[in-house]
């Protein structure tokens, strides 16, 4: 297994997401996990410094597409003057670029993966 730099992906995640270091403590778990998935599909035989910095920046995307969709999930009330409640839950456009970003950055690090074609056959649907 390939070790990433946790530092890098979630300098990279703060970046993406446009966000602080608190919102980057709040999601460690979701960083992690990313690191992980990333880590394991690296065939250590073909990563260069390189490919390592790209594959930390995929984790990155990962994580933050991850982010997005539970963004997405969460109750999101508005509550007005008159006392009505609505719910603001239009997260698709932000879930496409995100999901559009993570395929990107998973087939930039493709030729240093194990054999994971079925990897974006499975994205793809």
């Amino acid at each position: 297994m390939v070790k990433l730099s946790f530092d890098n992906i979630a300098q990279q995640f703060e970046k993406l997401g446009a966000c602080d270091a608190s919102v980057v403590a709040a999601n460690i778990g979701i960083i992690e996990n990313a690191q992980r998935r990333i880590s394991v599909l690296l065939d250590d035989k073909k990563c260069s410094a390189r490919s390592i910095a790209s594959a930390e920046y995929a984790a990155a995307a990962c994580a933050f597409y991850d982010y997005v969709c539970t963004l997405n999930a969460r109750e999101k009330l508005i509550v007005t003057m008159t006392g009505k409640a609505s719910a603001n839950t239009d997260y698709k456009s932000r879930i496409e670029s995100a999901k559009d970003l993570r395929e990107s950055a998973l087939r930039a690090i493709e030729p240093v993966m194990l054999g994971c074609d079925f990897l974006f056959r499975t994205v793809e649907g």
